[in-house]
């Protein structure tokens, strides 16, 4: 992205921000996007959203994404700081179709996403 459209462009998210669309657990359902788990690969094994992929590769994520412009590609990490990090990196060399889950794994339960082994 140009450095001047990216001066421009506001950093959103309310836990940790990023030039990515920021999502919430509340009114969250997983069938919206493409979910990206960017987690360790173990703990992917023991829960992850249904039908997550998981990847920890950038340039993995960014060939997904580019493959796929016409979906909404969902990083997730375990609090959003690393999906937020992602997220922006993405944005800043052109694709539009990022976002990020700005929540923590931890509150998943509470909203109704229950993690599958």
């Amino acid at each position: 992205m140009q450095e001047e459209n990216l001066r421009n462009k506001k950093l959103l998210g309310k836990h940790n921000k990023s030039y990515a669309n920021p999502v919430y657990l509340e009114g969250f359902d997983p069938q919206d996007y493409m979910v990206i788990d960017i987690r360790h690969p173990y703990d992917f094994k023991e829960g992850h959203i249904q039908g997550a992929m998981n990847m920890t590769d950038l340039r993995s994520i960014a060939s997904i994404a580019q493959n796929n412009k016409d979906k909404k590609i969902l990083l997730q990490c375990y609090s959003g700081h690393t999906a937020s990090v992602y997220g922006s990196e993405l944005i800043m060399v052109g694709f539009e179709n990022i976002y990020y889950l700005d929540e923590n794994i931890a509150d998943f339960e509470e909203y109704g996403i229950l993690l599958q082994p």
